[in-house]
């Protein structure tokens, strides 16, 4: 019912509860779920479930329903702090907590959530147990993640593995960046470049284009050298550009990645696009479930996996609908998917029983 909700575009604990109450008599959630009368619990046993429910056991039915859908080819991995989760009252203490999510590229759905405690398991040493596990690390996969990730363990193990990754270089590894743009140095050319002129238009309506330039040694594997990372095969130059359409002004940023692989600075470049794939999930989060506009309190992940459920219901009626007309707007994106949710408990029903796109 919860989910149901989610769908629907109820966000709040409150908002929930009472849709939940209004439509107790519903005749076509009975059919969903197969029952001749629905039975509301109170709203502070309501509030006790959510709150106590476990987490793993719920993350897992999460994982077997869309491992099915997932390729697992390219994986992205980012953390979402959970706003509000750090409560200091009366009654209890906790710290701010966040949730790991790994998401398939390709099928722009999130497959898997890891919990993060603020005072006990680090974005590190989560991503680590990870690699650990045999659910999200097979031969040939390709991790991206942003620089907070690029650490020695974790891109060696993800090397040993077989498995393939493009890492950010930023400050936090002063050194390995200042190497890797002096190693770029010295090349008169690079190996291979594509330069997206035209870009892409943003929410902002900024217009962003990137050139990609790729440096590889024709000679082998191995494009630098370094004492504590394995196998750097490529190094990746990204310079973006910003350009208002109003003002026409533009800004430049230079970004450098790294790669344990060789490949075309046109996949390169795709690859990294992809990789925004993460921060749009997180968006959709904040803009159809309202995830920072609500309060998490205690044990806050239960209500967390429950919405990214919601959004890769919307998300894989999408890959499935994109170039048609099945709405009655005519446009299929993910806001109108919301909002015929919102509108039409029929079509929530489809939503919720994957009849509209199995």
């Amino acid at each position: 019912m919860t989910l149901f909700a989610l769908l629907k575009g109820n966000t709040t604990f409150h908002n929930i509860y009472a849709w939940m109450t209004f439509n107790k008599d519903n005749e076509i959630l009975k059919q969903v779920f197969e029952k001749e009368e629905l039975k509301i619990p109170s709203r502070s046993t309501f509030h006790t479930l959510l709150t106590n429910t476990d987490n793993n056991a719920l993350e897992k039915v999460f994982r077997e329903f869309f491992f099915e859908h997932i390729t697992q080819a390219n994986i992205a991995i980012d953390g979402k702090w959970l706003r509000g989760s750090d409560v200091n009252g009366q009654y209890t203490q906790e710290t701010h907590k966040a949730v790991l999510n790994i998401l398939d590229k390709d099928i722009k759905i999130v497959f898997a959530h890891m919990f993060l405690d603020k005072n006990k398991k680090s974005e590190i040493k989560a991503f680590q147990e990870l690699l650990d596990n045999k659910l999200f690390s097979g031969e040939g996969q390709i991790f991206s993640f942003d620089a907070l990730l690029t650490q020695v363990e974790i891109l060696n193990t993800i090397n040993e593995k077989g498995d393939k990754y493009i890492a950010k270089l930023k400050d936090n590894q002063s050194k390995l960046k200042e190497k890797a743009i002096e190693t770029i140095e010295r090349f008169a050319m690079p190996s291979d470049s594509v330069d997206d002129k035209d870009g892409y238009l943003n929410e902002n309506n900024k217009r962003v284009s990137r050139k990609v330039e790729v440096f590889q040694s024709e000679s082998c594997n191995l494009v630098m050298h370094h004492e504590k990372f394995d196998n750097i095969q490529s190094l990746v130059k990204v310079t973006k550009t910003v350009t208002d359409i109003l003002t026409q002004k533009r800004t430049t940023s230079v970004q450098y990645l790294m790669a344990n692989f060789k490949t075309t600075a046109q996949e390169f470049h795709e690859k990294i696009l992809q990789h925004w794939r993460v921060e749009t999930y997180h968006y959709h989060l904040d803009m159809l479930m309202e995830e920072d506009d609500h309060i998490a309190y205690k044990e806050p992940f239960s209500i967390a996996i429950l919405r990214s459920f919601a959004i890769n219901l919307y998300q894989l009626f999408l890959n499935t609908n994109k170039d048609k007309k099945v709405l009655p707007t005519g446009k299929t994106t993910m806001a109108e998917i919301k909002r015929n949710c919102h509108y039409r408990d029929d079509f929530t029903a489809e939503l919720f029983e994957q009849q509209s796109f199995a």
